[in-house]
């Protein structure tokens, strides 16, 4: 019986501190600012992004062979993946007028990498670096 007492008291005693220790925070980095669009063949590109408890806000303008071109939309984070859909407000002619993009942010949290995916059935990379 007393054998029995002290194992239930070392099993406790174990399991207690056991489980109490402090695990890690990993802190969620912060993409608010703005990104350059570092895709080939764009000028003046620049890409204002704005999370807020999981909900992204994009905005984004650039130039293509001398054309201006304005995007923005609307999506969510998760982890470090940012997903959004895009209305185009100013188009390019011949250029789709809505998208997704799906975006990995890299661990220094200075790139967003990942694809687009247009309703003209088109999909390609897409990149931005921090800029501020």
């Amino acid at each position: 019986m007393k054998t029995r007492f002290f194992f239930l008291l070392f099993t406790a005693f174990f399991s207690f501190f056991g489980f109490s220790q402090s695990k890690p925070v990993l802190q969620k980095i912060d993409i608010n600012g703005v990104w350059e669009d570092i895709n080939p063949g764009v000028q003046n590109a620049v890409a204002i992004i704005s999370e807020q408890n999981g909900k992204v806000i994009f905005s984004h303008y650039l130039e293509w062979k001398g054309q201006k071109f304005v995007e923005s939309g609307i999506g969510t984070r998760k982890g470090d993946t940012i997903t959004y859909t895009v209305d185009v407000t100013l188009p390019i002619e011949g250029c789709a007028t809505a998208g997704t993009h799906t975006l990995i942010l890299s661990e220094d949290g200075n790139k967003l990498e990942g694809t687009f995916v247009d309703n003209k059935k088109r999909n390609g990379p897409i990149a931005f670096k921090r800029i501020r």
